[in-house]
């Protein structure tokens, strides 16, 4: 959805005292420094982070009004049907009125990403959102690390609940992990930090950080995100024929691992042996056995719930009440998007969620293949590695619910930013 007025996009102060761009870039900046800073918890799951994307929305509207530029609400479509999907689905149940809190997470969400896709505008957003995201990650990878070691559990969030896996101040080692993974896909599409050698430093430092959160997902998603960064990578470099060659091979090494490798190997005895071992190993690797049924089993019981319920869903985060309702043996929340939107959101939650991954898939799409303007490209040299982190999340969504991760419409929103920009630089090429 688009608001056409006459752009004009400097976003300095004028004589009128207009509010700079600058001002808005820097507030970004500052939120996205606190994206990693989830507990302690205010009402309602909120953090310090809601409060900056909050007043971010709130400069982002006066500055795009009063320099009478056009504002583009990325991702409306799909949206819109998760949040209609889930109104209608709440009503029909007659859900109680907190899962409203729910709905006003969508419309936060969705608001800070079109505030984001402003830096089609102004360079210095795109600039303040990627440099403090680089540089908030590993530094904070850094100290998250130390204070894993030295067993400070108030930084490094080990409870008795995860073994000692670390959920750092996140409250989950596996929304830990996948933070950490999008930044280092983050880090390397910027270039960032600018050193060769201190951006070394720093993938260590996120790495580490990511094997001490013990999550499953996270290696997964970080191979998954591996692969497909060589894939588009040899594209860039070499052309499409280049680009799917490397994923064949990457295809036919998964394939011959799965057929001729993982058959003779006892993962059973692995897993006993890993239980048996180090702690964190105990407690990520080993535990996978565990990990796997129970999802398995509320997939299951989720598949059957919607099987005899009807098409309209439960309402936003209603799946381990409508469990509980229906006697389930397993009462659980979905850790599963997909699931979860079908089961709380009925079928037009559904709808709503395939467009909206038609939506990234296809912005996705044009930074692998297009090439930013200048202004642009010095700030993210590698726009094609953002678009890696598309399937990682469309991965992770099989085992978290991960919709109502602030780091994704963070992503999403700087996704579009530089999509726009590149329609805009089409726009100008068209005589």
């Amino acid at each position: 959805m688009t608001v056409t007025a006459s752009p004009r996009a400097s976003g300095r102060i004028g004589r009128t005292g207009r509010p700079r761009g600058d001002v808005l870039a820097t507030m970004m900046g500052l939120t996205v420094c606190l994206l990693p800073f989830l507990v302690p918890a205010g009402p309602g799951n909120s953090a310090l982070a809601d409060v900056g994307m909050t007043l971010c929305i709130g400069l982002a509207l006066l500055w795009s009004v009063r320099e009478q530029m056009p504002v583009k609400v990325p991702y409306l479509l799909g949206t819109a049907g998760l949040l209609l999907g889930g109104a209608f689905a709440a009503y029909v149940a007659q859900a109680p009125v907190g899962v409203g809190l729910v709905l006003a997470q969508d419309v936060l969400l969705l608001a800070w990403g079109a505030a984001l896709a402003l830096g089609r505008h102004n360079p210095a957003i795109v600039s303040a959102v990627t440099r403090a995201w680089c540089r908030t990650a590993p530094v904070y990878s850094g100290v998250m690390a130390v204070a894993y070691l030295l067993g400070i559990n108030a930084l490094s969030g080990v409870s008795a609940k995860d073994g000692v896996r670390a959920s750092y101040t996140f409250g989950d080692p596996n929304l830990a992990g996948n933070y950490l993974v999008v930044s280092l896909f983050v880090m390397a599409a910027c270039k960032c930090p600018r050193a060769r050698g201190v951006r070394r430093i720093a993938y260590v430092l996120v790495l580490a950080a990511i094997g001490f959160t013990g999550s499953n997902g996270a290696m997964l998603t970080l191979l998954v995100g591996l692969v497909l960064a060589g894939t588009v990578s040899r594209y860039r470099r070499s052309g499409a024929v280049a680009g799917l060659s490397a994923l064949a091979v990457s295809m036919l090494l998964a394939g011959v691992v799965f057929t001729f490798v993982m058959p003779r190997v006892d993962l059973g005895q692995i897993r006993e042996a890993a239980a048996g071992s180090v702690p964190l190993l105990r407690d990520s690797f080993g535990r996978s056995a565990s990990s796997t049924g129970e999802r398995a089993t509320i997939v299951h019981e989720g598949t059957q719930l919607y099987l005899h319920g009807d098409v309209t869903g439960y309402g936003p985060s209603r799946t381990k009440a409508a469990l509980a309702a229906h006697q389930a043996p397993y009462v659980k929340e979905a850790h599963n998007d997909y699931l979860a939107t079908l089961l709380e959101r009925g079928l037009i939650g559904a709808l709503g969620l395939l467009a909206l991954g038609l939506a990234i898939g296809v912005r996705c799409f044009r930074l692998v293949v297009g090439t930013l303007p200048d202004s642009y490209a010095a700030l993210v040299p590698r726009p094609w590695l953002l678009a890696v982190i598309g399937p990682i999340m469309a991965t992770a969504a099989g085992f978290y619910e991960v919709l109502h991760f602030r780091h994704l419409w963070t992503w999403l929103g700087l996704v579009a930013a530089l999509v726009l920009v590149l329609q805009d630089q089409q726009k100008k090429r068209v005589p």
